[in-house]
């Protein structure tokens, strides 16, 4: 499971670079410095957190809030075997003004819960994340990497697709 949860996040990785840099393209010959003015979006996520050792999927959205703030609010289930273990994100995610107009860094809340044969845990962590995204197009794909603090420390990497909302 790991070794094709690795593959499937390197594939993702792959195609926002591959859509970045071809973004970048486009605004240069069409003589455009910024992006498209940030809409919206919906999305899905798979990714592998590596001290837990064990994939997820999910699904996220982002709504923007001010110039190049989002409101970046995540559902993730964790495939954990004879358990269920999943999180709630309450992310604020910032896409500064550098040279690769296309990466964003974010901050926020994370609520992990988890139960086992009868007794379950509800903790509340602190997440930092970075990532690329494709910023163009009605398919915009994206990687990122989370660190979440809290009760311990854990690191994670997910990619996935995002869509505007029109």
């Amino acid at each position: 499971m790991k070794s094709l949860a690795l593959k499937i996040l390197a594939a993702f990785l792959a195609l926002a670079v591959v859509t970045t840099a071809a973004d970048a393209q486009r605004s240069k010959r069409k003589g455009r410095g910024s992006a498209a003015a940030a809409r919206p979006e919906i999305g899905g996520h798979a990714g592998y957190n590596f001290d837990a050792e064990v994939a997820f999927a999910g699904a996220q959205a982002a709504i923007p809030v001010a110039n190049k703030v989002d409101f970046y609010p995540s559902f993730s289930y964790y495939f954990v075997s004879d358990a269920t273990e999943w999180a709630l994100n309450f992310d604020a995610r910032l896409r500064p003004q550098v040279a690769n107009r296309n990466g964003y860094l974010g901050a926020g809340i994370n609520l992990l819960y988890y139960s086992v044969t009868g007794s379950s845990d509800t903790q509340t962590n602190v997440n930092l994340f970075g990532g690329i995204e494709g910023r163009r197009g009605g398919i915009r794909p994206f990687a990122e990497a989370r660190l979440i603090f809290g009760h311990g420390t854990t690191f994670q990497v997910q990619g996935g697709l995002n869509f505007p909302l029109r």
